[in-house]
């Protein structure tokens, strides 16, 4: 007689985070939509280029750079911190997603779970619309090209992000770890899972690059040889 061993407390309650996920979740759809709006608009900016003045590519690394480290402090003071007005998110990321995944436990156990890993449904739309009063701006500023650029660059983070973040939470035997530089970055996040260092390290998703000008990169010490007898 096969005898079932009772769930353990961490099992028990990401089995709970689970069965709140809406019924009528569509996972593919959820990952598809993002991609999709984010490609639309990174083809129409490019398309409507005209003429590019080599001082104008400079808006892509500086929009790069403006990413990375938006994304350091969102997720340092928003996601991990209860700032006024969006104490919500603050919720949904650390008693969902980080409850549902920690350090020693990163994988999704199924296609329902992405849920949990991928931004809300209608962030991308959002993104989108905070976006293009930004560009309008930039393109008052500098010039219409560097707004298109800029444009393009941050919708192409923003998908990359979606990506990055949902390949960190695959089966640590996956293919796409062969990618290289990839499971570098995996391990850089899967220590951000862990409880006690959650709240103050390696808060880049995507590339550490703000974790390092700020200091907030974690990694364990290297270990020292052992004396010799």
């Amino acid at each position: 007689m096969v005898v079932n061993e009772p769930a353990s407390p961490r099992s028990r309650r990401r089995a709970e985070i689970a069965a709140r996920i809406p019924r009528g979740y569509r996972p593919a759809l959820h990952l598809a939509a993002p991609t999709l709006l984010g490609a639309l608009v990174l083809a129409a900016a490019v398309r409507l280029l005209d003429a590019v003045d080599t001082v104008e590519l400079l808006a892509v690394p500086a929009t790069l750079l403006l990413a990375f480290a938006f994304e350091w402090w969102a997720h340092r003071s928003v996601l991990h911190r209860r700032a006024p007005l969006l104490g919500a998110l603050c919720e949904r990321h650390e008693r969902e997603h980080h409850l549902a995944f920690t350090a020693d436990d990163m994988a999704l156990r199924s296609a329902r779970e992405l849920w949990l890993v991928l931004t809300p449904p209608a962030s991308a739309l959002l993104v989108l619309a905070s976006l293009l009063p930004l560009a309008a701006a930039a393109g008052a500023l500098f010039s219409r090209d560097a707004a298109l650029l800029g444009l393009a660059t941050a919708m192409a983070f923003f998908v990359s992000y979606e990506w990055l973040h949902l390949a960190y939470h695959l089966p640590a035997g996956s293919p796409v770890y062969r990618i290289p530089g990839l499971a570098r970055l995996r391990e850089h996040h899967r220590r951000h899972h862990d409880p006690r260092l959650m709240k103050r390290w390696n808060f880049n998703v995507t590339v550490p690059v703000f974790d390092l000008v700020r200091g907030t990169r974690w990694s364990p010490p290297p270990r020292r040889p052992a004396p010799r007898a």
